[in-house]
């Protein structure tokens, strides 16, 4: 508590009042008003440093607010790197392998049409990848997607999309199993078709920079795209990096992978953070 001290004008004007001679009674009246008038102040002074909030010292401060970033960072979003050992060695690649991968986000871009300047939405902030360890992708921010391009022969030959399932598991628990087994299929990344191929081929002249592009509708560029695609033979898969209202607040990591059943091994995996939104 912050220590009582009473202003020394006030004190010592009491104690002179107090100890005035009788010589000077001519003055009582004046002496006995100035005298409650110091007391009445010092009283005031006293109840005023009572309600004064107690003084923090630099060093309450300082561990303070060290405290608070402790807890901060404790209750911060896991850190992102690659899986685990234990996690990757839950996946067997298959000796097909995805190639040119591409990590971004899904939203608007815009592009000038004469004097207007019209927007689209497609992948954007897009980035290039590249696998690890036989399949593993980089691991994912919340709401990323990443797109990759696989032979569509070889593809044909390992089944048709029935024989082929997305499976997670929360990297901290992965012995609990796959999350599909209680949860819906909203709540994690189970579709390869995210993005269709206008947002992979966008507008030219489009704020991305991306000069692979075409004109025209959203049907004539995916359009376009597929033809770019057949020529070269490929089939295009994307997945999304997809949040769930499941998730706790400061999210979690799942490991997926796209499984094959009938070989029993997987075209690709990766580890993303998972959030509400």
């Amino acid at each position: 508590m912050k220590p009582l001290t009473v202003t020394a004008s006030a004190i010592l004007g009491v104690c002179l009042l107090g100890a005035m001679s009788p010589a000077h009674a001519q003055f009582g009246d004046l002496k006995k008003i100035a005298k409650k008038k110091l007391e009445k102040e010092a009283v005031k002074e006293i109840e005023k440093q009572l309600q004064a909030p107690a003084a923090t010292t630099p060093t309450e401060t300082s561990t303070t607010t060290s405290g608070d970033q402790a807890l901060q960072s404790a209750e911060a979003a896991p850190a992102l790197g690659k899986p685990a050992a234990n996690l990757r060695a839950i996946t067997q690649c298959s000796s097909l392998r995805p190639s040119n991968i591409l990590i971004g986000k899904y939203g608007d871009y815009t592009f000038q049409q004469g004097m207007s300047s019209e927007e689209r939405t497609g992948l954007i902030g897009r980035r290039s990848a590249q696998l690890s360890d036989g399949c593993i992708l980089p691991s994912m921010q919340p709401r990323e997607v990443v797109y990759m391009e696989v032979p569509t022969a070889e593809l044909k030959t390992m089944g048709g999309s029935s024989d082929w399932e997305m499976q997670c598991v929360k990297s901290a628990n992965p012995s609990a199993g796959a999350v599909g087994q209680t949860e819906g299929l909203s709540e994690y990344p189970h579709k390869v078709n995210y993005l269709a191929g206008k947002d992979i081929m966008l507008h030219c002249g489009n704020s991305e920079n991306v000069s692979e592009c075409a004109t025209g509708s959203n049907s004539n560029r995916s359009g376009e795209w597929k033809k770019k695609l057949d020529s070269r033979g490929m089939t295009m898969l994307s997945v999304l990096a997809t949040p769930s209202t499941l998730a706790p607040a400061n999210g979690e990591k799942l490991y997926c992978q796209y499984y094959n059943k009938p070989s029993g091994k997987s075209l690709f995996a990766f580890e993303y953070l998972r959030t509400r939104g």
